[in-house]
């Protein structure tokens, strides 16, 4: 006997028969999948376990590892491009620990790219600007709807090798945000 979940109860476990239909459900990495299939045959030698039907499709979606925290502000950053040296200037949607979404007029850069983004802030030194080396995972274009209708970018960029300071820097700045955004000490 195989215990898995129906598609027809999905709030409970039940025993499986030949031609029931279910849902297989997965995570590998970042991602989650699912798919419908049918049962197509129980075994219990050399374990137990069931023969499924080839799915028509799978759906599968990138788990975050943190929650993304959005920026009402302005933030001015520069974007240092490391091949090139030039810099651009870009905006904060939003941030986690883990990364951020940068809107920008124009392409920063291809799936894969690496850049760093520097943020002045106010630091022991007075002012100073943490870099936060990142790499870009995807790239959405849309028309803007605050900008006149013209085209923007949405650029999802994870962080990579972050250095102590980089870090700290992330968790106040996310920390300020939430403070905000729930008008504590206002």
């Amino acid at each position: 006997m195989v215990m898995l979940q129906s598609a027809a109860e999905p709030a409970t476990r039940q025993l499986l028969r030949m031609g029931d239909p279910c849902v297989v459900r997965f995570e590998s990495g970042d991602n989650l999948y699912a798919f419908d299939t049918q049962v197509l045959c129980l075994a219990e030698q050399p374990f137990v376990h069931a023969h499924l039907a080839y799915p028509q499709g799978v759906q599968g979606t990138m788990v975050r590892r943190s929650q993304r925290v959005p920026v009402n502000d302005v933030v001015v950053m520069m974007l240092v491009m490391e091949e090139a040296g030039r810099k651009l200037s870009v905006a904060l949607a939003d941030i986690s620990l883990s990364g951020a979404r940068l809107v920008a007029g124009s392409r920063l850069g291809e799936i894969g790219e690496r850049f760093s983004i520097e943020i002045p802030h106010i630091g022991t030194a007075g002012a100073e600007r943490v870099a936060l080396p990142c790499v870009v995972r995807y790239v959405r274009e849309e028309q803007s709807v605050s900008a006149g209708g013209k085209r923007v970018y949405h650029h999802g960029v994870e962080f990579t090798e972050l250095s102590r300071q980089a870090l700290v820097f992330i968790e106040r700045y996310i920390g300020d945000r939430v403070v905000e955004q729930r008008g504590i000490g206002a």
